[in-house]
C-alpha cells in the first residue's frame, strides 16, 4: 500500500502519525530509576550506581504498529535526593504521562510513592496516564513488598502495576510500550 493516495483530483500524503511526549520518571533515590532507563534504550545494565543530580533526559523511539504510530518519549529521570525538590515544579511542568518507581526491596520506597504522587498532583498531574513500577524482582530473597499491597496502591493512584527487573530486563521493554500507548491514547482522543 502506498503513502500517498489520490482524492478528488489531489493527492494526500497517508503515513504513519508521530507524536512526542514528556514523560517523569519519579521515585525515591536508588529505586532503579535511571538503570531502567538505561536497559530500556540500550538493552543493558550498568553495574555501578551513579546518582541522578538534578535531572537526566533520555529520549527514545517506541513503534505502536497497532495503531500506525510511532511515538517519541522524553523521559525525564528526576533526582530522588530532597536537595532537589525545589527543582521539581520545573522538571514536572508540561509532563504527559510519569512512571512511579520503588524497590520491592526497600518499605520506605513504597511508601513514599504517595509523596511522589501527591507533588506531582500539587503541580496539576493529576489527570495524566501513570504506571506504577515495583522494581527488583531478581533480589526475590530481599523482597519486602508483595504483589497484593503494590497491586491495591496502583488501584488507588489510578495506575496499571508492573514489577521490572533493571538486571534481567524483566518486564522492561513491556512497561515502555505501555506508558506510550496510554498517553497516546489520552493525548490524541
Amino acid at each position: 500500500m502506498s503513502d500517498y493516495e489520490q482524492i478528488e483530483g489531489s493527492i494526500v500524503f497517508r503515513g504513519k502519525t508521530e507524536a512526542i511526549y514528556k514523560i517523569i520518571v519519579i521515585g525515591d533515590p536508588a529505586v532503579g530509576k535511571t538503570s531502567l532507563l538505561s536497559n530500556f534504550a540500550t538493552y543493558q545494565f550498568k553495574e555501578k550506581y551513579l546518582q541522578t543530580v538534578g535531572v537526566s533526559i533520555l529520549k527514545d523511539t517506541i513503534e505502536l504498529e497497532d495503531m500506525d504510530v510511532t511515538v517519541n518519549l522524553m523521559f525525564w529521570d528526576i533526582a530522588g535526593q530532597p536537595q532537589f525538590c525545589m527543582l521539581h515544579r520545573l522538571y514536572f511542568n508540561g509532563a504527559d504521562g510519569m512512571l512511579l518507581v520503588f524497590d520491592l526491596t526497600r518499605f520506605s520506597t513504597f511508601s513514599n510513592i504517595n509523596n511522589w504522587f501527591n507533588t506531582a498532583v500539587k503541580y496539576g498531574l493529576s489527570g495524566i496516564p501513570r504506571i506504577l513500577i515495583g522494581n527488583k524482582t531478581h533480589l526475590t530473597e530481599e523482597r519486602k513488598i508483595i504483589h497484593p499491597m503494590a497491586e491495591h496502591l496502583g488501584k488507588k493512584l489510578n495506575a496499571q502495576y508492573y514489577e521490572t527487573s533493571e538486571v534481567t530486563g524483566e518486564n522492561v521493554k513491556e512497561v515502555f510500550k505501555k506508558i506510550a500507548e496510554l498517553v497516546y491514547e489520552f493525548k490524541e482522543h
